[in-house]
């Protein structure tokens, strides 16, 4: 009998034998186990009220549908493992495994009354059943994954990641747990929550963000403008390096990844998409919002050329209404859990490479069949590998063993991630799939030496030349990839990037090549993306162009010469249009890029360059009400209207509009507030809009606080509103979203009522008093309300130190910054912090904004300079640099330099942002005294921040960043 006619007939039986089984809770344990930990364990309990039991472990192996030659073994089953949320191996061939009893049913999310726990489980005598359990650890909560590692084991239990020393290897834990990273967001979504640890072949640490949160990831004791977003992506951990990064973003819960024998990685998802072949910095489909980089414009989508659901009859959450035959037939659904690429060598030549997740509503694992494809991969539809009949199936990942064949951890229960009415807690099963026919081959380890080689302590230079110069373009495509990792910064890496991406053959290798550009200094990348714009092979990749870039975007306008150039020389039209956006978007900043781009698509004999220029354009300029037309508009247009094709004059006549009398208010705030829409294009709607607030977009507006997409400009633009209920949406907001924590300040202290509000709730608990950083608390202050000042004086403290103070503390700080402390500080580390910290208002070997005085040719070797204008900046002001104050007529306080000033505008620059300020809005105007730079900067710093900052800020020369 075929497979797919085994599917047929199991749906025919599907419910059969469900509910015959004895109780789990009248099982015994398989074996002997460490009841010192269970006496005080807190006994997990059901809440689901179906009172339901899953098929017997032995029954649903059983019963397990496989091609010939495969079976199911049962190697652990409840009680003895229950809630087996995540498993991994160690070197002896141990099962660590991880069991989440917090996990909760809606509204709760987690549990307070239980814990999470981490146990070992062995097969001593052979017969592949675990016959010893030892329970590791048992004081966790919230417990997603962990990862065993020399040494220890690493445990995420969001909001923390912990490490947890065994440096003896007793299984019994060195002491408390590390907190190596916190910052992962737990209050909003608890499936969505941070996942999934797994080491890489190239020793860092992986992990898994699904899209409902956002979290601010970092060390311990790390101030949120330091630490690093993270929203539906892929990150990492360096343990040796100790260094945090997203490697790639997109999906909607990613739960499972692996990597394939050429070290690419791979992640299986739900809901839009079930597989994407991952490059670094790449930013691939997501469910709903925008990427976290407002000028990555578009996303890659999957790398499968198919779905496991009926996306032409169905929605994807009608599987809670039941399996449909024609879901089933394409896969069982659209939740998928794990991720294993099959290259242990035990099961027949045909499944080596491919790629196994488990289909959470189809119990089932999909198979997908990996292929080479341009730059990257396809993955094609491959038969289901297996089925299960246990209706509470629910395997949670699929992993290899050290003996070559395949695990899975079942969670056993009937719910899914949406589940609302209750948690099976006493269940759990371990299952191996087992191939014992007769193209049985011999175990061998998961990856080559040549590429776990990247995870020993000397591998370098020497190593990745090696790389570069195999025959195998898996070998090249890494070593451009660790290259670009540790010699990014060097101008022999670019010189070497420049002749591979003209030479090199292989589109791995070339993606690999655009996927570096983000590591190169900002001023090089444009250089080696336009040799990778000659290949004209890779204009209709699925990836290259948007590789591309995602690694010259930075760079576009800060090297807007470089870029028009690119965009006319490219051969990937995409690089064309997405140049000409993001300069559109800058055409206040930039007015003559985009002259200089108009015109040389002028001059250009090519037919499709005009047309892609002028879309792209109209694309960056989208959702402006108004703007200044470039000085050669009228040129172009004539020249359009006299030769050009009907598409060329439709995007004329709406460019036209756009710098002429301006579009249709209505339209723009129906792109606003059209969630369907260009995501890009609704943030500049907003912003447009508050050109001219008025008071009927401020019910949109409330409604809007929570998109996905315009939440931050919302959040802003509520500053110009002095409505009740304003600030009490404004501190929700703060307490909802990390990332507009700041933002929402910063519209609280605009107002003197708002200020008030904010103090309140700061009084009551719901704000803590730092996320008033000493500027915003300066902003406070400047209402000139004695009543006001007061209350902040009371809650926040005082604005400005004593000269008394602040004596000490900068001679407490010159007794710490020793030469030999400063000598032996991370000046890297230390550029990081000045480009959060100081490089909005400064510049330093080019680095940074000209709002404050320029530190390249200042007397900053000089410690006594250094400390007294960072603890008393307001000492000596040249006029220049005073701030101003101004009140507006409608009630808004606005601090900051005045950088131009004409009849009828004033160009403000507040500490955050540039602020064009009509003149008749201006109630009173006050030159201040004080420094736009506030006091007590280095209050969130740590006295190593501190001191890598110096560092830093005392070099001779620039340095590379991190």
């Amino acid at each position: 009998m075929t497979f797919t006619k085994l599917l047929d007939s199991f749906f025919g039986v599907l419910v059969c034998g469900a509910f015959f089984v004895p109780c789990l809770s009248a099982q015994t344990p398989a074996f002997t186990s460490t009841e010192d930990h269970d006496h005080h364990f807190p006994q997990p309990y059901d809440s689901e009220p179906e009172k339901t039991s899953p098929m017997s472990a032995e029954q649903a192996a059983a019963t397990a549908v496989l091609p010939p030659g495969f079976r199911c073994e049962v190697f652990a089953s409840e009680p003895d493992v229950q809630q087996p949320i995540a498993m991994c191996f160690d070197g002896r061939g141990r099962l660590w495994v991880a069991e989440c009893y917090t996990y909760a049913e809606r509204p709760d999310r987690w549990v307070d009354d239980l814990r999470d726990r981490i146990i070992i489980l062995e097969d001593t005598d052979g017969d592949g059943r675990a016959d010893k359990r030892d329970v590791f650890w048992d004081q966790a909560n919230r417990l997603t994954s962990l990862a065993h590692v020399d040494g220890g084991v690493y445990a995420l239990c969001p909001p923390q990641l912990l490490f947890i020393a065994d440096a003896d290897g007793d299984d019994v834990p060195d002491g408390e747990p590390e907190v190596v990273l916190d910052g992962f967001e737990v209050d909003t979504s608890s499936h969505n929550v941070a996942n999934g640890l797994k080491v890489g072949p190239d020793g860092w640490l992986y992990g898994r963000h699904g899209i409902l949160s956002v979290s601010l990831v970092g060390k311990p004791g790390t101030p949120d403008g330091r630490r690093t977003p993270v929203n539906t992506a892929i990150w990492r951990y360096h343990p040796q390096r100790e260094t945090f990064e997203v490697f790639c973003y997109g999906g909607t819960n990613p739960w499972g990844l692996d990597w394939n024998a050429d070290g690419q990685l791979f992640y299986t998802n739900t809901v839009i998409g079930h597989l994407w072949h991952a490059f670094p910095g790449a930013y691939y489909e997501r469910m709903f919002g925008a990427p976290v980089n407002p000028h990555a414009y578009e996303v890659i989508s999957q790398t499968a050329d198919h779905f496991h659901w009926d996306t032409g009859k169905e929605d994807w959450n009608t599987i809670r209404e039941g399996l449909s035959s024609s879901t089933s037939a394409l896969g069982g659904g659209h939740a998928h859990m794990g991720c294993l690429i099959y290259k242990s060598g035990v099961w027949p030549d045909e499944y080596a490479g491919n790629l196994f997740t488990c289909n959470l509503h189809g119990r089932r694992i999909n198979r997908d069949i990996l292929e080479r494809d341009g730059c990257g991969y396809v993955a094609h539809h491959g038969e289901d590998f297996l089925l299960m009949k246990d209706p509470f199936f629910r395997g949670l990942d699929v992993i290899a063993g050290p003996d070559g064949q395949l695990w899975i951890n079942d969670w056993s229960d009937t719910g899914e991630c949406h589940d609302n009415t209750g948690l099976h807690r006493s269940s759990g099963r371990i299952y191996r799939v087992v191939y014992d026919g007769d193209a049985k081959g011999e175990a061998k380890p998961e990856h080559a030496d040549w590429l776990t080689a990247r995870a020993e302590s000397d591998f370098g230079s020497d190593q990745i030349n090696a790389l570069l110069e195999s025959d195998e373009e898996a070998r090249r495509a890494m070593g451009v990839r660790f290259l670009c990792e540790d010699f990014g910064a060097q101008a022999t890496t670019v010189d070497r990037l420049v002749h591979l991406a003209r030479t090199e053959a292989s589109g791995l290798v070339r993606g690999e090549v655009a996927a570096g550009l983000q590591r190169l200094p900002i001023d090089r990348r444009i250089e080696v993306a336009a040799v990778l714009c000659e290949r004209s092979e890779d204009a209709d990749d699925r990836q290259q162009p948007l590789m591309i870039w995602y690694g010259i975007e930075e760079a576009v306008v800060e090297h807007a010469d470089d870029a028009v150039k690119l965009a006319i020389q490219t051969r990937i039209p995409k690089i064309r249009s997405l140049i000409a956006r993001r300069l559109g978007e800058s055409l206040d900043e930039q007015p003559a890029a985009v002259e200089r781009l108009l015109a040389a698509s002028l001059a250009s004999q090519s037919a499709g360059i005009r047309p892609e220029v002028l879309q792209g354009l109209g694309q960056g300029l989208r959702g402006r009400a108004h703007a200044a037309a470039p000085p050669n508009w009228d040129t172009v247009a004539a020249a359009v209207q006299r030769d050009g094709s009907a598409v060329e004059k439709q995007l004329v006549q709406e460019l036209s509009l756009v710098f002429g009398d301006g579009r249709a208010r209505d339209a723009v705030v129906t792109l606003a507030f059209d969630t369907a829409a260009d995501p890009a294009n609704r943030r500049a709607a907003v912003n447009s809009l508050m050109r001219q607030p008025s008071d009927d977009l401020l019910p949109k507006l409330i409604a809007a606080i929570n998109d996905h997409v315009i939440a931050g400009e919302v959040v802003r633009a509520l500053a110009h509103y002095d409505a009740p209920g304003v600030s009490i949406r404004l501190i929700n907001r703060w307490r909802r979203s990390v990332v507009d924590r700041s933002a929402a300040i910063d519209s609280l202290v605009a107002r003197k009522q708002h200020a008030f509000d904010l103090l309140a709730a700061i009084e009551a608990g719901k704000i803590p008093a730092d996320a008033i950083s000493p500027y915003q608390a300066r902003q406070i202050e400047n209402h000139g309300d004695a009543k006001l000042s007061e209350r902040l004086r009371q809650v926040w403290g005082n604005i400005r130190e004593t000269p008394e103070a602040k004596k000490q503390e900068m001679a407490r700080w010159k007794s710490l910054l020793t030469a030999d402390r400063i000598g032996a500080a991370d000046p890297v580390a230390g550029k990081a912090i000045y480009l959060q910290q100081c490089a909005s208002c400064h510049q330093l070997y080019g680095d940074g904004q000209p709002i404050g005085p320029n530190l390249t040719g200042s007397d900053r070797h000089n410690l006594d300079y250094l400390l007294g204008n960072v603890f008393d900046p307001s000492a000596v002001v040249p006029a220049a640099y005073r701030m101003s104050v101004f009140l507006l007529q409608d009630g808004r306080v606005l601090s900051g330099v005045v950088t131009a000033e004409n009849d009828n505008v004033i160009t403000l620059q507040t500490q955050k942002q540039v602020e064009q300020v009509d003149k008749g809005l201006i109630a009173q105007r006050k030159l201040s005294q004080l420094s736009l730079m506030p006091d007590g900067i280095l209050t969130y710093l740590s006295e190593t921040d501190v001191t890598n900052l110096v560092a830093y800020l005392m070099t001779p020369g620039p340095v590379a960043s991190e």
